[in-house]
């Protein structure tokens, strides 16, 4: 890929994480709230287990596009 490409997708993942981390943020306040009022909690934490999930591929494929810009611009790898 092109270091224009690259940057774009990188503009793109860095979206995708904030979003996830406001997703989980929301998540866990909906699991917190269920526990207070007493109701089941299972399927809202199996759902928050998900997003987390989903969160962490989300920042490895943030981390491998910043690493594969820095190959583009420092192709000699110094």
């Amino acid at each position: 890929m092109t270091l224009i490409v690259v940057l774009s997708e990188l503009s793109k993942a860095r979206r995708f994480v904030a979003d996830g981390k406001k997703c989980m943020v929301r998540q866990r306040r909906i699991v917190d709230k269920l526990e207070q009022q007493g109701y089941d909690t299972l399927d809202a934490i199996l759902f928050l287990e998900y997003l987390e999930e989903m969160q962490e591929q989300y920042v490895a494929h943030l981390n491998r596009l910043e690493q594969q810009v820095l190959d583009l611009v420092r192709p000699g790898g110094d």
